[in-house]
């Protein structure tokens, strides 16, 4: 043990490198150093005198283990005395074992001595770190994710210390950043019981997701208004060195590692590996651009390389074929009544998949690709329209489930309870005596339980709505494109909840309207603090893109013509998606809110001037709507005044009159509910109707991900640029390649032959990519194209140029029938 101490380690250690970590820091590193020497002091311990250790032997031993990666002593050790893997050698400024995995970098200890039972969150009593920090300290990524699937607490402060684990993860480290950033560990946990506390180290979003639905007070989601440091700043983005080396993508001209060189038998294996790269590498599951990317390069290659205009279109529509296909919009149409038997489709997938979209339109748009294909524009128009109606109505299909429990008859008011209506039975009912205000007032002072937090409450409802904002995040889905997600969610949410109050007399009273409207305004304040907006430099301008090729466009959004009389109010036009989350929530729950408006207030309007001054107060309700409610619905309490036949009437022909022309002129989709007996026309809105959808222009995207307005912001735009890291073009070049040992030899009876005969675009990528080469060399492409001319060859290849005219046969091939078909089946029965 004297060796131990003398040997430095308790003098100060705080950091060390191990094997994870490599040996570029070691010799320089001073700490390390001395851990290295304290463990070379230990192993002489154990050897010449061990029994100096004592009672502390078999620490030593399975600490000595550890240092070197001796999976086999650990294990002998850890199945004898298990309760070593929490012991601290020495007592005084020593080490665990699993630290001591940590420090010298043996991560695949690490599970084995948390499964003996080791705490992930014990702190060493030398410089009083736990395992996340040094973890942290040694930037060992492996070793941090295992800490927190054991449950470390990442905001724990060891006794001794005045620093957490969260406090030491700096820009210094991106990877372990990006990882805390990722999975919302920067952030504090509010509130402090360990209830709450034990679900916030997950590594994925599924759980994040699922996390939603147990712990509705402390979960919280990533907000524009965070105090950590913006991913896209040019500060944060400068720690990669990665980055600033990459050179700006040229999307003008074929460069090197900017295209991907293929061929047609090549796209099956290449579609397979864009739509598994999220499962494929776990580090790339949440960033859309590189499928993105991957097609790109693709298209291209087709386009530029290959000048096939078919084969270009060929690529494109095979992907749009297979996310159809993944996403389940094949069909193009969508009934609510079916997501909700279903249950919805997976949000993180489809919301994925948006984000894939939204990339492609990116790099086509600055690829100028839109006047030559101008059907590429209106595929995804349309696709981005599915996804975002799969998006919103698997949004829907939990929120309809949640209506009735957490709206609609939720009460927090005691008075609604106690209502006496007249139509009611009330000869035995007595109202119940109500409870002390001053025991309200000291409950109201205690937290609420788990056991009332769980129960249903319009905070259930917004935890589905929290976790869609977060996959729209967590994705970088442009805020338009978020908007029209949410703006659909609303909209069904208000038809549903009006939908059934317009059905049940059981809603349509003043009390119930009240309690209602209280249970709205938790939406409400959700909005105010979820509320974003889109940038308005420039409304619209994707048609443009298309201007000279005779295309129209459908299913697109375009802004309002004229001087509208309220601008911005419609969701029918694109300016409607530029108002603030607040206001487009409001917007669309503005029907729902006029309906409880006119419950409040209906049996107080005891004159005609008062009842029209009151309707015209109204601007999305029409006749119909007002008297069926006053006609059939209401329930009026017992000393309620009950509205004059008279007005009833005039309402009838109000309807009437002025109730066809009135339903014209509004932006409101209705349902006809017809039966045998009645017909009942503009009372239910249409909760399954699909708005259309715009794509941000140019000048939007490059503000959002490229360099922004005069080019300030270089390592954004190199950030969302369409190139690929090393590990994903090395996947690339590994089909391609095995694609092409297939294709030179074929299998005739068991035997592998060489195929003699080259394949003609196989020639064409040769003699192209020579071609690119001299002109790199000579970085002038102009004199390389003289030259060709002058020596009168001309390697240009026009791609579908030899298919264009072809000669018809004369004359039928076929089978003369006259000859002995016997022999010749017994010859080649094929």
């Amino acid at each position: 043990m004297d060796d131990w101490i003398g040997s430095g380690l308790s003098s100060g250690l705080s950091g060390g490198f191990g094997t994870s970590v490599g040996s570029i820091f070691a010799d320089s590193d001073p700490l390390f150093a001395k851990a290295k020497a304290a463990k070379t002091a230990l192993k002489l311990t154990l050897k010449t005198t061990p029994s100096v250790l004592g009672p502390h032997r078999e620490t030593a031993e399975i600490l000595v283990a550890v240092s070197d990666g001796d999976i086999v002593s650990l294990e002998g050790i850890l199945r004898k005395h298990p309760e070593i893997s929490n012991a601290i050698y020495p007592e005084e400024g020593g080490l665990t074992p699993l630290i001591a995995a940590v420090v010298f970098g043996h991560t695949e200890l690490i599970e084995r001595i948390l499964n003996a039972g080791a705490d992930p969150d014990l702190a060493d009593t030398l410089v009083f770190y736990s395992p996340l920090m040094w973890a942290i300290h040694f930037d060992n990524l492996d070793a941090v994710k295992k800490l927190l699937e054991h449950q470390a607490d990442p905001h724990l402060t060891p006794e001794g210390q005045n620093s957490s684990p969260v406090d030491l993860v700096k820009l210094d480290k991106p990877e372990i950043y990006n990882y805390f950033q990722t999975h919302g560990l920067l952030r504090p946990v509010s509130g402090g019981a360990d209830y709450y506390q034990e679900d916030n180290n997950f590594n994925d979003i599924s759980s994040r997701l699922a996390q939603t639905q147990l712990s509705p007070t402390t979960v919280e989601y990533p907000s524009d208004e965070e105090s950590v440091p913006d991913e896209d700043s040019e500060e944060y983005l400068g720690t990669d060195h990665t980055l600033v080396a990459l050179k700006e993508f040229d999307y003008d001209s074929l460069a090197r590692d900017e295209y991907i060189k293929f061929t047609d038998s090549d796209m099956p294996q290449l579609l397979d590996y864009m739509f598994n790269l999220r499962t494929k590498h776990t580090k790339f599951q949440h960033d859309a651009k590189y499928p993105a990317a991957i097609l790109f390069q693709l298209l291209r290659y087709a386009d530029q390389g290959v000048q096939s205009k078919e084969f270009t279109e060929f690529i494109f529509h095979c992907f749009i074929t297979r996310l159809s296909s993944v996403t389940d919009t094949e069909s193009g149409v969508y009934n609510m009544a079916t997501f909700i038997e279903t249950g919805g489709h997976d949000i993180v997938l489809t919301s994925y998949w948006l984000a894939v979209i939204q990339f492609l339109h990116f790099y086509l748009m600055k690829g100028h690709f839109y006047p030559k294909y101008p059907k590429f524009l209106q595929e995804l128009i349309m696709m981005t329209r599915s996804l975002v109606v799969v998006l919103s109505f698997s949004i829907n299909s939990r929120l309809d489930k949640l209506v009735d429990s957490c709206i609609l008859d939720f009460t927090s008011l005691v008075d609604v309870k106690e209502v006496m209506y007249a139509r009611d039975w009330n000869f035995y009912r007595q109202k119940k005596k109500h409870p002390n205000s001053f025991d309200d007032i000291v409950q109201m002072l205690y937290p609420p339980s788990i056991t009332e937090l769980m129960k249903p409450s319009p905070l259930r409802y917004l935890q589905v709505l929290g976790a869609l904002d977060y996959v729209l995040r967590i994705h970088n889905i442009d805020n338009i494109v978020r908007m029209m997600a949410f703006s659909q969610v609303f909209y069904y949410s208000n038809a549903t909840i009006f939908n059934k109050i317009m059905s049940s007399s059981k809603y349509c009273t003043r009390t119930k309207a009240v309690q209602i409207r209280l249970n709205l305004s938790a939406i409400e304040d959700w909005l105010r603090t979820h509320s974003f907006k889109a940038e308005k430099n420039r409304i619209g301008g994707i048609e443009a893109l298309i201007d000279g090729t005779h295309h129209t466009i459908n299913s697109l959004l375009k802004p309002e013509e004229g001087d509208a009389e309220h601008p911005g109010m419609d969701p029918h036009y694109l300016d409607f998606y530029y108002n603030s989350l607040y206001k487009v929530g409001k917007i669309q729950f503005n029907p729902l809110i006029e309906l409880l408006q006119w419950l409040q207030v209906m049996s107080s309007c005891t004159d005609q001037e008062f009842l029209i001054t009151t309707l015209n107060q109204f601007d999305d309700l029409n006749y119909y709507q007002y008297y069926k409610v006053m006609n059939k619905l209401y329930k009026y309490e017992v000393d309620e005044p009950k509205l004059p036949k008279k007005l009833r009437e005039y309402v009838k022909q109000l309807s009437v009159q002025q109730g066809p022309a009135q339903v014209e002129a509004s932006h409101m989709h209705y349902m006809t509910q017809t039966t045998f007996l009645t017909k009942e026309e503009y009372i239910y809105l249409n909760p399954n109707w699909i708005f259309d959808v715009a794509l941000p222009n140019l000048a939007e995207m490059i503000n959002r991900f490229g360099s922004g307005i005069g080019g300030v912001r270089v390592l954004r735009g190199k950030k969302y640029q369409p190139s690929l890291p090393m590990v994903l073009m090395d996947d690339v070049d590994e089909i391609i390649q095995e694609n092409a040992s297939a294709r030179a030899y074929e299998v005739d009876d068991g035997n592998a032959v060489e195929v003699e005969d080259e394949d003609e675009d196989d020639d064409y990528d040769k003699d192209g990519e020579e071609a690119r080469d001299e002109a790199e060399r000579d970085d002038d492409s102009t004199n390389s194209e003289k030259l060709d001319t002058e020596n009168g060859s001309d390697n240009t290849y026009h791609g579908d140029e030899i298919f264009k005219n072809v000669q018809m046969p004369d004359s039928l091939i076929h089978r003369t029938w006259t000859s002995n078909l016997a022999s010749e089946f017994e010859e080649n029965p094929w």
